[in-house]
């Protein structure tokens, strides 16, 4: 359902067949929806934004809209105009081996990767995670995941860990902020007996280090509270 890949200034992008549109999984994903004299400087416009990875322009309206998004999380649809179209930013992991983690001068002016106020090296941009090869998009609300940075962290959204300490979905956490009592670490409770306390570990009846109870009304988002039952 694609053309020949098409070159567009320091992008490459697939183009869809005309008669189709793409349809955001969320509407948070639209970046930009104004009118444009063209396909090229839409697509332009989709290249020199870089959490743009998808764009759809139809000629005959000359509405040029940007997404944050992908093929993951949304899809390319037929529509009645025949004259829309869509385009797609192909990624490849030789866009980020060379430059990621080095000295911000790697990634200037680049759009696949941004230099880090705090460390000045090259990081992937703005919801979007390092996989080990690429920076594909962070991911949404119960979408499976493999490392704590996948999820949309602008989104309150966590990759949770089982109790296995096996990495599952995205979630949004509860996060608790006051209280006058204790919070105990306990497992294996069981109605009308009394509790097992939890010490620190990895193991069943066990919690995170520093992840310790604590945590739960210590007024800090970035803290968290993990155990391990049976």
């Amino acid at each position: 359902m694609s053309s020949p890949a098409h070159a567009i200034y320091s992008s490459t992008v697939s183009l869809s067949l005309q008669g189709h549109e793409f349809q955001p999984q969320y509407g948070v994903q639209l970046i930009f929806n104004k009118t444009a004299r063209s396909r090229l400087l839409c697509s332009a416009a989709c290249s020199q934004n870089p959490s743009c990875r998808i764009f759809d322009y139809d000629s005959s309206s000359h509405r040029c809209r940007l997404f944050e998004a992908d093929l993951t999380n949304g899809a390319i649809i037929a529509t009645v105009s025949q004259t829309s179209i869509v385009g797609s930013v192909i990624l490849s992991a030789s866009l980020y081996a060379s430059m990621y983690n080095q000295s911000c001068s790697a990634c200037q002016g680049n759009r696949y990767q941004t230099c880090s106020s705090t460390s000045k090296t090259c990081q992937c941009p703005g919801n979007s995670y390092w996989n080990g090869s690429m920076c594909p998009l962070q991911l949404f609300k119960n979408a499976a995941c493999s490392q704590i940075d996948a999820c949309r962290s602008d989104l309150n959204l966590s990759c949770i860990i089982n109790s296995y300490g096996k990495f599952t979905r995205c979630s949004r956490e509860q996060v608790l902020t006051n209280s006058t009592e204790t919070a105990y670490a306990v497992w294996n409770t069981t109605a009308g007996s009394d509790s097992n306390l939890a010490s620190s570990g990895t193991g069943i009846g066990k919690y995170y280090p520093q992840q310790g109870s604590g945590n739960i009304f210590d007024h800090n988002t970035n803290t968290k509270y993990v155990s391990f039952g049976d």
